[in-house]
């Protein structure tokens, strides 16, 4: 098995998050390359893993904890790391030990390129990226925001304890001033699933014109992230968080919530 920088070969595969059976929609993938254009020299690794036949299980992205959403210096920030779990295409490969060889590999890339140790988000919860498994690989945790975990692992006693952004939600919570249900988008770039999120809320938006306010904060830059909005992907509904944890929420979802609350403000 190798784990690879994208080329012309595996980058679609990439920027789709492994789910080759979903047409792609080019605005996501749009938003997701102009952010690595940005960040790519700065340190910013998109690798995928391939397994002794070629195939494409699993992938990760990582970056110098200074251009990450945590607080932190010298150490190897993990935006994501994800092994394919589905029954479809390649099949379900997680553990099988694709996932540790994948962490070990990221080891061995942030010593050369001397960093201090790495940090992860995570979950505080089996479902979906857990700490639990980070743990196993002698990684501790090191801050929580309710079930936002993020998690280090030193490799020297030079080492700082990073830590997660803590959220300005100023800007969420503003109500509109015309009585429409305010709706606020903080993009950060680097997550399919963020980017989606993105599109998902403009188009429902442009369905109820008139009714609904959209803001978008694009926070990219670390300033901007304390500043102006989120250190991760988030929608905020009439200054609530609409779906922080679980599974991602659908265009219906979205637009039915929105349509109970512009019912209820009339």
């Amino acid at each position: 098995m190798e784990l690879l920088e994208i080329d012309e070969t595996t980058e679609d595969t990439f920027y789709r998050c492994l789910h080759d059976e979903i047409p792609a929609d080019p605005r996501v993938i749009e938003m997701r390359k102009s952010w690595r254009a940005k960040f790519q020299p700065l340190g910013h690794r998109a690798k995928v893993l391939k397994d002794d036949s070629g195939q494409v299980v699993g992938l990760t992205n990582y970056i110098p904890v200074e251009h990450s959403p945590y607080e932190g210096t010298d150490l190897m920030a993990i935006l994501c790391m994800w092994i394919h779990g589905y029954d479809h295409l390649v099949g379900n490969q997680q553990a099988k030990g694709y996932g540790r060889f994948m962490l070990s590999e990221i080891e061995a890339d942030a010593r050369r390129s001397g960093m201090h140790g790495l940090v992860v988000w995570a979950k505080d919860y089996d479902a979906w990226n857990p700490v639990s498994f980070y743990e196993h690989m002698d990684f501790e945790r090191v801050d929580q925001d309710g079930l936002d975990v993020l998690a280090w692992k030193p490799f020297n006693a030079a080492a700082e304890r990073p830590s997660f952004l803590r959220r300005n939600t100023l800007i969420a919570t503003e109500a509109a001033d015309d009585g429409r249900v305010p709706v606020t988008l903080c993009s950060n770039g680097w997550c399919g699933g963020g980017c989606q999120l993105c599109v998902m809320a403009r188009d429902v938006s442009a369905r109820l014109p008139g009714e609904v306010e959209l803001r978008e904060v694009l926070a990219w830059e670390k300033d901007d992230m304390r500043q102006r909005g989120e250190s991760i992907d988030m929608l905020y509904v009439d200054g609530e968080p609409f779906r922080r944890d679980g599974p991602p929420a659908t265009a219906a979802e979205l637009e039915a919530s929105l349509r109970a609350r512009i019912r209820a403000r009339n």
